[in-house]
């Protein structure tokens, strides 16, 4: 067929040149666009990727943060660290954590630290909420530890952690509480409270609140020190920590256990506790017992498996005994004690049991100096005195344990003189809050 025959072939061929060209060009354009898709999720990857490495630096810093302020800061202030190792207000080193004797791997100077390729810095801040209104005075115990994570390739986050130290009073049973007799309770964090029933027969002097969750019974009259009566009333529920002896016990200088007495050294050695005994200590068998005579005491942090006596007058006035007894069975004191913690945390008695403490006071040295705690129940008598706080954990006695208190009772005129030091400030995380930026 010839061209006068097949007028249309001729604009036939110029239609499908057309066609091929427009889909060659979406081909073109969604090529690109696909390019393009694939570029913005590879960079979104890489920020992304970015991103997540600086917040998990400013997590480390946040991690850094607390546990330096659990360890080596732990006797420090909260106001003491807001206005830097100089303690000058207004001053560069405010809020960070430098100097204050921290060596190299505790330390966290404003310029930052080093960690795979990145850097964490971390700064405190008051609590906005704190009612003192001066960014470096703390009285509410909460301040605000800034994590800032930077990585090289410019990514950066920012984590922001509330750091509080729960306020214990001088005397705090998570059980039922009973005050037979006339305690005082002294000091800037003096106070009692029970989280179920407290029962005062007495006529305590109590220089904060008493206080119970649940019920309040009263028939003597509560005073503070200046005679002012003090009335009785409810207090929300106080969480008494359950101490894991085990942590604790890393640090002692002699472990006691299957009638052993093994001094942790260097030199490390051990000698039987029977017959004539080991540094004062005597084991009786029938009840897993390590009997201590105050008088041959040595100094140091002593972890028994087992339950404990400590009998004797140990320390004197003017030089008290350095020991911290901590226990899986129960303890008890008798004689005239005149001893102070030597664990790093202030901890003075920790028992998973029972613990019953008396003694007379004299002079101006306590008989007792730190924190006393019971994982199970606590009892006081005769006149003593107690520089520190007392936590009774109100469980069951665990087994193997010595029974010998059924109750939470502060019998006879023990004196109990609680300044808020020592392991009260075991700082915890309140609350946690995070965000990203490129």
């Amino acid at each position: 067929m010839d061209a006068a025959r097949c007028p249309y072939r001729e604009s036939e061929s110029g239609i499908a040149l057309i066609a091929v060209l427009l889909a060659m060009a979406l081909i073109t354009v969604i090529g690109a666009a696909l390019t393009a898709v694939g570029v913005v999720e590879y960079r979104a990857s890489i920020n992304h990727r970015s991103a997540s490495q600086a917040l998990q630096l400013a997590d480390a810093g946040a991690i850094h943060a607390l546990a330096a302020m659990r360890g080596p800061l732990s006797q420090l202030s909260y106001s003491d660290l807001l206005r830097g190792h100089d303690g000058l207000a207004g001053t560069a080193d405010d809020g960070v954590l430098d100097g204050f004797g921290l060596d190299e791997f505790d330390a966290l100077p404003d310029t930052g630290v080093l960690l795979g390729g990145g850097r964490y810095y971390v700064k405190l801040q008051n609590d906005d909420a704190d009612p003192s209104g001066d960014p470096t005075t703390d009285q509410n115990d909460r301040v605000v530890a800034v994590c800032r994570g930077e990585t090289p390739d410019g990514g950066k986050a920012e984590v922001r952690i509330v750091l509080a130290a729960p306020a214990f009073p001088a005397i705090v049973s998570n059980g039922d509480l009973l005050l037979p007799g006339n305690p005082d309770v002294l000091g800037p964090c003096a106070g009692v409270h029970a989280n179920k029933t407290l029962t005062a027969l007495g006529s305590p002097v109590v220089d904060g609140t008493v206080t119970a969750s649940d019920t309040v019974i009263l028939s003597g009259t509560i005073r503070d020190a200046f005679g002012y009566v003090v009335t009785p009333g409810y207090g929300p529920p106080v969480e008494v920590p359950e101490y894991d002896i085990d942590e604790h016990c890393e640090e002692a200088e002699y472990l006691l256990h299957n009638g052993w007495v093994v001094t942790v050294g260097p030199p490390r050695d051990s000698a039987e506790a029977k017959g004539a005994g080991h540094l004062g200590w005597k084991w009786q068998s029938s009840t897993d017992t390590y009997t201590l005579s105050g008088s041959q005491a040595v100094t140091g942090t002593h972890c028994v498996i087992g339950n404990v006596e400590l009998n004797g007058n140990a320390g004197s006035a003017g030089n008290p005994l350095q020991i911290s007894l901590l226990a899986t069975g129960s303890v008890q004191v008798t004689g005239n004690p005149r001893i102070t913690a030597d664990h790093s945390e202030g901890i003075l008695i920790l028992a998973e049991g029972d613990v019953e403490i008396g003694g007379v006071a004299s002079g101006s040295t306590p008989s007792y100096s730190g924190l006393v705690y019971a994982g199970a129940q606590c009892q006081m008598h005769g006149t003593p005195s107690v520089d520190g706080h007392i936590l009774c954990y109100d469980a069951g006695d665990p087994v193997g344990a010595a029974d010998i208190t059924i109750g939470n009772e502060f019998n006879g005129t023990p004196t109990v003189t609680y300044d808020c030091s020592g392991v009260r400030r075991s700082t915890m995380i309140a609350s946690w809050w995070e965000s990203r930026a490129r």
